[in-house]
């Protein structure tokens, strides 16, 4: 066999090993948030993850793990090997359970935004009628070598809070539609932002309305006391 076609196979091994990884975890993860919604009782209408692959992270294990993976696949198959085919295995159990671990995602509902990171899984969630404004951070990674068009680039959502608190959510890679997910989510919280500005204006114009009517509607008149038909008059 040639040079060029064991490169071929042994890079579409490792693409295998990745494929199957990165499918059976986003399977994982819409059953879990089916079972377990993020916003809680209510449905999580937009949703964004953080990919195995976000520049600029420090915590890039699970994606070395399952690249060594695929890589030592590659090599078992080149020289078959038992103990190279165990190693992968081990590697590619070992990112597919740090992946999960590791999962931070971003919900929104039509009441509250939450979002979920780090080791402990802390949970935390905003409702929408606390938020003020959302914007779409972009930050690119400048890689030497690399085309300005090929430079990575990571994306998040930031809120602005009421209160002037500013909250920066999970970030993911701007790559394979992650910037179009975050940018979902944005545009949808914003919707929900302006349904809760509309109603706290038609709220204000109906008390408005009501004390207006209650300043020119008549005041009835005061009633004059009536005879009381039991008293009579006596004649001398």
């Amino acid at each position: 066999m040639g040079l060029l076609a064991t490169l071929l196979i042994s890079l579409a091994l490792a693409a295998l090993a990745i494929g199957v990884e990165r499918a059976l975890v986003r399977l994982t993860q819409a059953v879990w948030l089916a079972y377990e919604p993020l916003c809680g009782e209510h449905t999580d209408s937009v949703v964004y993850h953080r990919s195995l692959w976000t520049p600029g992270q420090r915590d890039l294990t699970g994606a070395a793990a399952l690249v060594a993976s695929g890589l030592l696949l590659a090599a078992a198959w080149q020289w078959p090997s038992g103990l190279l085919a165990t190693a992968a295995l081990a590697l590619w159990l070992a990112a597919l359970a740090w992946d999960l671990w590791r999962w931070e995602r971003v919900a929104a509902s039509v009441k509250f935004v939450s979002w979920r990171r780090g080791w402990r899984h802390s949970a935390r969630r905003v409702a929408v009628s606390d938020l003020k404004e959302v914007n779409v951070v972009e930050r690119s990674h400048a890689w030497p070598g690399l085309p300005a068009w090929a430079q990575p680039s990571t994306c998040y959502v930031a809120l602005s809070l009421r209160d002037g608190k500013l909250v920066k959510l999970p970030r993911t890679g701007a790559l394979f539609g992650g910037a179009g997910r975050v940018e979902a989510l944005a545009n949808f919280v914003r919707l929900q932002i302006d349904g809760v500005a509309d109603n706290r204006r038609r709220a204000v114009a109906d008390k408005r309305s009501a004390a207006r009517r209650a300043l020119v509607a008549p005041r009835p008149a005061p009633e004059t006391p009536s005879a009381d038909p039991s008293r009579t008059v006596g004649v001398d």
